[in-house]
């Protein structure tokens, strides 16, 4: 939660401010010449100043959330400002919007055919937004003055940029907005409804260059947009399925380890140190499985909330059957985009533009936790079948791959003079008959060489090789000690690159030889 409070802020700030702009631009209020748009009734003079003064606090509030996120402006401050402007600018809306309604209802009144423009709607998109941002900021230092958290954003680095990339994405909204405008002559809400849908490959057909110009700019326009856009998605992706998952592989081995930890005091189960070690192994596969489904099942259930809740306003706004919203929505979070039901009111294009925005990223993050969980279902059964049909033929402790690379290695040491080959591939040591057999020092720094040999071997072609029992207990011999597989200490509690762990411990552990050696010597 010590991240997930101002990333959400971060991703909600720009959207809120993008909103804010439309608010700010276009008139809130419409007539209608049967039925179809004819002019805009104009704000007035305190309304546009106020939408302003929002819209600065506003800024000011993401610009201040920015800061804190790059550690420039001190945190307490930093809150201070964020939280106090984002429900400072979403009150002043609020006001506007409470105002303009009145307005509204006196029209219909005098019997004017009227409704809300795009301008209208988008300032209830941004009040709610502005309300979100201030609310989860708000909560973070709630946690904060208890103690939860400290007084700084724990962040990484790819998370601190992804505000960086979801602000270039709502400029360049805003900006292509700008420029469609001009040239197509819409307003400027459905100029942002036009680029939303050209950015999001959707293509709803509804809106689309007339001009030749307009034709040029769309095409270098879209690319830019597509891959902004990418980098926003992978990085999010990255963030939510990479992150959750490894806390949440941390979390299920722990349990896991617990539990089997109790069994064994409590039943007559196997507790020598090579079952303790298949059994920790065992516990990284089983927790690894549920957390792929754990998480499979999360972007299911959010992915379901937006599809079937975006069909329902879809379906209210419209007029549409459920059924036509659900089909609506299938279409465009596919990104196929027919165009036999698009959005035609005001309130549904702003509300598209604000849905649209997370759901088909959402999608695109769906489909990636399936394909993870079907490619590591696929690679497991191939990898047991390989297993049992090739058991006799390849060897257990080294692929033929890293045959083929230690082969070549060994060739071109020799050729140098070098290089005394080992006995065998796997990390024991080789016994040269014309060796001192008394000499146990060299004997074991010959042993820790070839060790760290084969390693290296396999941080070349194997990085993520996982060591059995024979070459653990090996590591275990030379650091004359005894791992508790299942202990809290135990080196594989947690998943690790063990080629680089078993490399600093056998490095160290030379040179501690080394060091130790020359004491003696001297």
């Amino acid at each position: 939660m010590a991240s997930s409070f101002p990333l959400m802020a971060g991703a909600l700030g720009p959207v809120s401010n993008l909103f804010s702009i439309v608010a700010l631009v276009e008139p809130w209020i419409a007539e209608l010449n049967d039925g179809i748009f004819d002019h805009f009734h104009s704000d007035s003079a305190w309304t546009l100043a106020l939408n302003a003064v929002s819209l600065v606090f506003g800024v000011l509030a993401n610009v201040s959330l920015l800061a804190n996120f790059t550690g420039r402006v001190r945190y307490n401050l930093s809150q201070a400002i964020s939280i106090g402007s984002f429900y400072f600018a979403s009150i002043l809306l609020l006001a506007i919007i409470g105002a303009k309604y009145r307005v509204y209802l006196l029209m219909i009144e005098r019997g004017l055919d009227v409704e809300f423009s795009q301008g209208y709607w988008s300032a209830v998109i941004t009040v709610v937004l502005y309300f979100l941002c201030g609310l989860v900021l708000t909560l973070n230092e709630i946690g904060h003055l208890r103690g939860y958290y400290p007084a700084s954003f724990i962040l990484t680095s790819s998370q601190r940029s992804l505000m960086l990339q979801i602000l270039c994405i709502t400029v360049w909204l805003a900006g292509g907005g700008g420029v469609f405008a001009r040239i197509q002559g819409y307003t400027y809400g459905d100029a942002i409804y036009y680029c939303d849908v050209t950015i999001l490959t959707i293509g709803l057909g509804d809106l689309h260059p007339t001009r030749d110009l307009s034709r040029a700019i769309v095409l270098p326009y879209g690319l830019v947009g597509i891959l902004i856009l990418g980098l926003v998605v992978a990085n999010f992706r990255s963030l939510v399925i990479s992150s959750s998952r490894k806390m949440r592989s941390l979390s299920q081995v722990d349990q896991l380890r617990l539990r089997n930890l109790k069994r064994q005091d409590t039943e007559e189960l196997d507790r020598s140190d090579e079952a303790s070690f298949n059994l920790m192994r065992k516990i990284h596969h089983s927790a690894k499985k549920r957390v792929m489904r754990t998480v499979l099942a999360v972007s299911v259930v959010l992915f379901s909330i937006f599809w079937l809740i975006g069909a329902l306003i879809f379906s209210r706004l419209e007029g549409w059957t459920y059924f036509h919203g659900i089909y609506f929505c299938s279409l465009a979070l596919l990104t196929v985009g027919y165009g036999d039901f698009v959005p035609s009111k005001p309130g549904t294009k702003s509300f598209f533009v604000l849905w649209s925005l997370i759901a088909v990223p959402l999608m695109t993050i769906l489909i990636s936790s399936m394909c993870d969980t079907i490619i590591a279902s696929v690679v497991y059964l191939t990898t047991k079948l390989g297993d049992l049909t090739l058991k006799n033929i390849s060897s257990p402790s080294t692929s033929d791959l890293s045959r083929v690379v230690l082969r070549k290695m060994t060739t071109d040491l020799e050729s140098r003079g070098r290089y005394q080959p080992p006995s065998n591939l796997s990390v024991r040591t080789r016994k040269n008959d014309a060796l001192d057999r008394d000499n146990k020092e060299l004997d074991k720094e010959l042993m820790l060489i070839n060790a760290i040999q084969g390693i290296l071997i396999d941080l070349h072609v194997n990085r993520n090789k996982k060591y059995s029992y024979e070459e653990w207990n090996m590591l275990a011999q030379t650091l004359d000690t005894q791992f508790d597989w299942l202990g809290s200490d135990s080196p594989i509690r947690f998943p690790v690159d063990e080629p680089a762990l078993l490399l600093r411990l056998y490095w160290n552990s030379l040179k501690e030889h080394l060091r130790n050696r020359r004491r003696w010597e001297s």
